[in-house]
């Protein structure tokens, strides 16, 4: 039975963050998602693709952790659902750390309320630990964004427990409530702080604004709520 659950379309997604989207761009995990159009038309002058496996033509097949390019190459890295794939996590982030720019920007989304979904899935981030990732990468914080709605997070699990246990009559009774309350409800929730589905968040080197203060200022804002 195809799933009822409803998202955003990735672009829309992604919409609140273009407005930090310039020059040459590294779409990094790609799969075989091609969102170059897109991207240009929102400030990308060029597009680079990178991932393990790809059918995008003329993709980039490595490993995120060591990505065949030189330091400081991309204005924009776009990594999206991406870091809860990999095995290493701190590796992937240091690696596009050194290929932006030292005024570049870099724009990470990752879920929070999420089922499992395909392998290999291997962890979660709460807005805190999206925080402490940047901070222990040298990163600054100019924005986290939450993502989705509780109607995706809610239904995505349910569904997805009730897949795992072939409940197809709960499945049929569900179906068309999941559905409707997903088809209401796409729109991103920015009321849902600290318990959204997923986060975005865009990132600079932690030098490039010259005082090293971008995540204090964050972690700030979030000690006091």
């Amino acid at each position: 039975m195809k799933s009822p659950v409803v998202f955003q379309s990735l672009e829309e997604e992604l919409k609140p963050t273009m407005k930090y989207v310039r020059g040459r761009v590294l779409n990094a995990g790609c799969g075989s998602r091609d969102i170059t159009d897109f991207l240009m038309k929102n400030g990308a002058t060029s597009v680079e693709h990178c991932d393990v496996r790809s059918n995008i033509p003329g993709a980039i097949i490595a490993d995120l952790a060591a990505i065949p390019m030189e330091d400081n190459r991309y204005d924009t890295i776009v990594c999206n659902a991406v870091l809860e794939h990999v095995q290493f996590p701190d590796k992937v982030v240091q690696e596009l750390r050194r290929v932006l720019k030292p005024d570049g920007r870099m724009i990470v989304c990752v879920p929070f309320m999420q089922p499992y979904h395909p392998r290999p899935d291997y962890r979660r981030y709460s807005r805190e630990g999206m925080l402490e990732l940047a901070r222990i990468h040298e990163l600054n914080v100019l924005e986290i964004l939450p993502v989705h709605t509780i109607a995706q997070t809610v239904t995505w699990i349910w569904w997805s427990c009730l897949d795992e246990k072939r409940n197809r009559l709960q499945k049929a009774m569900l179906w068309v409530p999941f559905y409707l309350w997903g088809r209401l409800s796409q729109r991103t929730d920015s009321s849902l702080l600290d318990q959204s589905n997923s986060y975005q968040m865009v990132l600079t080197k932690m030098h490039s604004n010259g005082n090293g203060n971008g995540n204090g200022r964050m972690h700030a804002q979030l000690a006091n709520g």
